[in-house]
């Protein structure tokens, strides 16, 4: 059994509650409509990151791409699991090492690379000036980061 300093417990907090906030304010920059459309005729019709069609008989497809939004439902999937299982494994490994800790960074650099995809997809299609878009690519640059610190956290005390 190995004690360990109030630091760890500390860093792992931190990290925890970075992981909800990221993982709110995505939430909140995919639910927003507050994404600007390239085209000028599509501005009245369409709303949001996804997209749809606010007036069945203008739009000819219902929503802006089918990958845009699995990407964007799996960039959730990943920070909430790094949410929770930060939170875990913070209260189940207080007095020993723990191997699981390495899902934590890995599911950060997932949610990441997901953002990131999901970017590149709709960087041609829609202007990335409304804020919910800017909150989104902050979003994914804090994921990187996050997932790059709980990795030498991880590297600290974990591993």
């Amino acid at each position: 059994m190995v004690t360990f300093t109030n630091q760890k417990v500390t860093i792992d907090l931190l990290i925890a509650i970075i992981a909800t906030l990221i993982l709110s304010t995505t939430i909140l920059a995919i639910s927003t409509n507050n994404w600007n459309v390239k085209y000028e005729n599509s501005i009245t019709n369409r709303t949001g990151l996804f997209q749809q069609c606010s007036n069945a008989v203008c739009c000819d497809r219902k929503e802006l791409d089918r990958s845009v939004t699995i990407l964007a439902v799996f960039s959730i999937i990943f920070l909430t699991i790094s949410t929770l299982s930060s939170f875990i494994l913070m209260t189940t490994t207080l007095d020993y090492k723990n191997q699981c800790y390495i899902l934590v960074p890995l599911t950060f650099f997932g949610s990441g690379i997901a953002m990131t995809l999901t970017l590149i997809q709709i960087l041609d299609r829609i202007e990335l000036n409304g804020y919910s878009a800017l909150v989104f690519m902050v979003d994914s640059v804090l994921s990187y980061i996050l997932g790059g610190i709980s990795l030498l956290h991880a590297n600290m005390f974990y591993l």
